[in-house]
């Protein structure tokens, strides 16, 4: 019992930092986390060492003499050399560095290479001389009974004889080695690869033979550790070993880490900020705890007969099986297109583990008797042959896609009576009462609702982006928010804009390259200034959100606000005044004890005040930004962590909240990145160092765009250069193709933006990989032998499937790289070469200028910027392309905009993008049929769906010229300054319309 106990200590100590360690801070600092996570399980297993007598588990050799109660221990490895403790040192210095090497480029590496462990460590022990007859063990062994004496025994059957080679053979263990590595690696090797690419400079063969070094690294490593401590003296001593062994491997690691330091120096950030300091604090101790606990346990199971490897292929047996049983699970669906495969992994695993529990005399695996083990295992064989079968059946009655639309446009129907139910000022009132918690509009609502009404307002009712962008700032004192619009004001790219007497002004110089922007904006606030009252905005002028504080400053204001608005913001009484206020006096709900305001001053402190360098060198590196983003998540979520270092696998469980099979199905919650961390290192806005600073207090700023994350208050403002309307051409005239263009003018220092950003990643996923790739995409086709209606799973390698769609997809400019100076320089610093990586489209290319024009297409695909939203997304929607979007931000006009209906939403991580642009464009006809491709054995085709394009298409259209035009603008702007005015006087809880 007590030596399962350490086995069962052992295994989950490993599991659980295998399973968490992707989305731990420690991996943003290698070398250091390294060297800290060493140094406390150091100090950890010399601590423990003074408690070695109540430890449970096998014992040192001269522990008998100590407590002679103790059995004596059998089957000691061969001695150690001398050699052996420098050399474990060194090998575990090497075998970290080789860890960072591969982890650098991890989309280059192969799955499933650790499953092999097992079977380097068994090479080693079937060296002549090394292995002996394998004692009684567990899965972590107890090794408390003798060996019996050899004897002949003449009484003996053919299957005695059979049962003693299968326990005793070197050929089965061998062979039930082979199985379960096999198996496990078959297994997790089944994933979906993420869409971060390897380039064509990033020798991915060398990045593999590292996985195999480290591999055979780790064997060397369990297999000298095994015999140092095994012929310790006692427990007491074994630990005191270890721990210096791990204090010397963190010495080295600190050595290599200075040296990293002084010879490749990192920019240092310009300004301090607040950053993930106690949570990175948390990682590496826990994560140092956790390494010294599964060292611990697996220092007092050295003893045993099955050495090294009982451990290794226990661990592995339970990752395959994990890993089999859950793509098992997944026959059918998009991510396992392949379920023999992963039946026969899972059969090899099963298999494997129980000839190896015989074959290595592995008498209990952890608690449980073998002989239970493989009962289940069995079983699990048995159920997975039935239900393989039946959920691997690839056929789908109707396309997802088709439900998709359906679904949508119920809701947005919906939608639609919910956002225009008043068809009177009495209503308007009652509704927005009921829409904001028994708030009362602000004064001047009446002047609101006969504008909106005057310009044929569709959307009377629905505006959620205005609460949601405000709410915070009810728990600020109006003082301090009119204090923070100055404050913010002085800010690089920001306009002061002003409202005085019915009249709005703007602090910009005559020659500031920003007066259209303003200027715009003015023009809209000037057919209704005269109803507003006086106040100050803060307008950012930049194309990134500036406003980013953490989620506990804007928790602690939402939580005033809530206290406000349940007890002083209800109307009192009801007067015949249409503008009549409430009495000043209101007083909180009974109990309700107010919190205190947050102090600016305080969170201002936090951030050092500094104005952008002369030089225009970045503020803000990658990795800060990164830091800064995660503090806006709640904690307990994911994206708190802010990193996931794992860019090789496509991360399932991020995608799973939001999606429908492969297809995104909430809009909404796609756009929240605290449940979805790989976009970090997926999305070029992420990536790429900032100019300015964003603020981590919330001070009140207004811009045209922003992610969930940011604070910003949203209103409607054009950008410097507004392209004009585009001509409008009927649906069935344009080419019939998918098309892009896309402009980088700025690239991160690392070379991650290269290989993740969104728009690199689209531009080689559509136009780069060949036939040879072994990159694959799930395709939901039709067979041509079925109904239309019956469609069918595909995998399909990316080259084959980018040769059979329509797609036109390039860069029109690539300029960090084709820049003349050091911009080639810089890219071929970072192995990148865009002619090998990157389409990049020249002005001429094709047989008209049109062609290069993506709105001449039925298809436009438009995709953030690496610092905001699509810029053409209005003018698409007019243009009568169907819009195909894959977004993290929000504009004024996002929430009026219904998935599947007015565009077509798309995963940022394109792991859809094949299967949903095949839905719509179809196969290319070829010579009056359709073109095939062959998979799976079957010849398929897909025609294409050009009526729900163009359905898409005009209803996008029809909802722009209706909804989304200029004076819809102004309705939302004239409501927004409405709220804002009230919010920011002193005397806003008495401020409300009664009718």
């Amino acid at each position: 019992m007590a030596n399962a106990l350490a086995a069962l200590c052992a295994v989950g100590s490993f599991l659980w930092i295998a399973h968490n360690l992707e989305d731990h801070q420690i991996i943003e600092h290698p070398r250091l986390s390294s060297l800290l996570v060493l140094l406390i399980a150091s100090i950890a297993c010399y601590a423990v060492s003074f408690g070695a007598a109540w430890l449970p588990g096998t014992h040192g050799r001269f522990d008998d003499e100590l407590l002679p109660s103790k059995p004596r221990r059998l089957n000691l490895p061969p001695k150690p050399r001398r050699y052996f403790l420098p050399g474990l040192a060194i090998a575990l210095l090497l075998r970290l560095e080789l860890f960072h090497r591969v982890t650098l480029d991890l989309q280059c590496s192969a799955q499933g290479i650790e499953a092999f462990l097992p079977l380097a460590i068994l090479l080693y022990e079937l060296l002549p001389g090394r292995r002996t007859r394998p004692g009684r063990t567990t899965a972590a062994a107890d090794g408390d009974d003798d060996d019996d004496d050899d004897h002949d025994d003449f009484g003996a059957t053919i299957f005695d004889a059979l049962g003693s080679w299968f326990t005793e053979s070197r050929s089965s263990l061998t062979m039930a080695v082979v199985m379960l590595s096999l198996g496990t690696y078959l297994a997790a090797s089944q994933d979906p690869r993420s869409t971060f690419f390897c380039a064509s400079r990033d020798a991915s063969y060398l990045v593999v033979f590292f996985q195999w070094l480290g591999l055979l690294l780790d064997a060397a490593i369990a297999i000298m550790l095994w015999r140092v401590l095994a012929w310790s003296r006692t427990t007491k001593s074994r630990l005191r070993t270890l721990s210096g062994l791990l204090l010397a491997a963190s010495l080295g690691t600190a050595f290599f880490y200075w040296a990293s330091r002084v010879y490749l120096p990192s920019p240092a950030e310009s300004y301090s900020f607040r950053g993930l300091g106690s949570l990175y604090a948390f990682d590496v101790a826990f994560d140092g705890l956790a390494l010294s606990v599964f060292l611990v346990a697996t220092a007092l199971m050295t003893a045993e007969g099955g050495g090294p490897l009982t451990l290794a292929a226990t661990i592995t047996f339970l990752l395959g099986l994990t890993e089999a049983v859950r793509r098992t699970w997944l026959a059918g669906t998009w991510e396992n297109v392949s379920p023999a495969t992963v039946y026969l992994a899972l059969t090899l695993v099963c298999v494997g583990f129980s000839c190896f529990a015989y074959a290595n005399n592995v008498v209990t695996v952890v608690f449980v008797h073998r002989a239970l083990v493989v009962f289940l295992l069995v079983a699990v064989t048995v159920v997975a042959a039935i239900y393989t079968p039946v959920k691997a059946l690839r056929v789908v009655g109707q396309h997802p896609i088709s439900r998709l639309m359906y679904d949508a446009r119920t809701e947005a129907n919906r939608w639609l009576v919910r956002a225009a139910v008043s068809d009177s000022l009495r209503v308007a009132v009652d509704e927005y009462k009921e829409r904001h918690n028994g708030r009362a509009p602000p004064p001047k609502f009446d002047a609101w609702y006969d504008f909106a009404k005057q310009r044929r307002s569709l959307v009377i009712d629905h505006f959620p982006q205005i609460e949601n962008d405000l709410l915070p700032f009810w728990g600020l004192s109006p003082a301090a928010l009119r204090d923070g619009v100055r404050r913010a004001a002085e800010e690089p790219s920001m306009a002061l804009l002003e409202i005085k007497g019915g009249q709005a002004r703007h602090n910009l110089p005559p020659g500031s390259p920003d007066l259209p922007v303003i200027n715009d904006l003015l023009a809209l606030i000037k057919d209704f200034a005269e109803h507003l009252p006086d106040m100050e905005l803060a307008v950012n002028l930049d194309e990134r959100p500036r406003v980013l504080p953490p989620a506990d400053v804007v928790q602690r204001c939402l939580r005033n606000a809530g206290r406000k608005r349940a007890g002083r913001l209800f109307p009192r009484a009801a007067g015949p005044n249409a503008n009549a206020t409430a009495d000043a006096g209101s007083e909180p709900a009974a109990g309700a004890e107010p919190e205190p305001e947050p102090e600016p001053a305080a969170v201002k402190r936090a951030v050092h005040d500094e104005a952008p360098t002369p030089d225009g060198g970045f503020f803000t590196s990658a990795a800060a930004l990164r830091e800064m983003t995660a503090l806006t998540c709640p904690t307990g979520t994911r994206g708190r962590a802010g990193t996931h270092w794992d860019v090789r696998d496509f991360c399932a469980s991020c995608a799973a909240p939001h999606s429908q099979g492969q297809y995104l199905a909430d809009w909404e919650r796609a756009q929240d990145i605290c449940h979805q961390p790989d976009l970090f290192r997926l999305h070029g806005f992420h990536m790429t160092p900032s100019p300015l600073r964003p603020l981590q207090e919330l001070l009140p700023v207004f811009g045209r765009s922003k992610t969930d994350s940011y604070r910003d208050i949203l209103l409607p403002l054009r950008r410097i250069a507004e392209p004009p309307p585009p001509p409008h051409e009927p649906f069935d005239v344009k080419h019939k193709s998918v098309a892009w263009r896309g402009k980088v003018d700025r690239v991160s220092t690392t070379y991650d933006q290269f290989r993740g950003g969104h728009q690199e990643r689209l531009v080689h996923l559509l136009s780069r990989p060949a036939r040879s790739d072994r990159s694959r995409v799930q395709l939901v086709l039709q067979d041509r032998d079925t109904k239309a209606t019956r469609v069918e799973l595909h995998q399909v390698a990316t080259g084959a499937a980018n040769d059979f769609l329509p797609l036109d997809v390039a860069f029109s400019s690539y300029a960090p790289c084709r820049a003349a100076g050091g911009g080639q320089a810089r890219c071929a610093a970072a192995g990148v070469d865009p002619a090998a990586e990157f389409r990049i489209a020249d002005a001429a290319e094709g047989p008209a200028a049109a062609l290069n024009d993506p709105l001449s297409h039925r298809y436009v695909l438009l995709v953030d910027t690496d610092h905001g939203p699509p810029r053409d997304l209005l003018r698409a929607l007019r243009s009568g392309s169907a819009p195909i979007v894959a977004s993290l931000f929000r504009e004024w006009y996002t929430d009026r905009l219904r998935p599947w209906v007015h565009f077509v939403p798309l995963d940022l991580r394109y792991h859809a993008l094949h299967a949903t642009i095949a839905y719509f464009a179809g196969v290319e006809k070829e010579r009056g049929g359709f073109r095939l491709v062959q998979s799976s054995g079957a010849d398929v085709a897909m025609p294409g769906r050009d009526d729900d394009g163009r359905w898409i298409a005009e209803e996008g259209q029809k909802w722009a010229d209706k909804a989304l035009r200029r004076e819809d603008a102004q309705v939302y702007l004239f409501r927004l300054l409405l709220e804002w005015g009230r919010i920011v006087s002193d005397e806003r809880d008495a401020l409300m319309f009664v009718l």
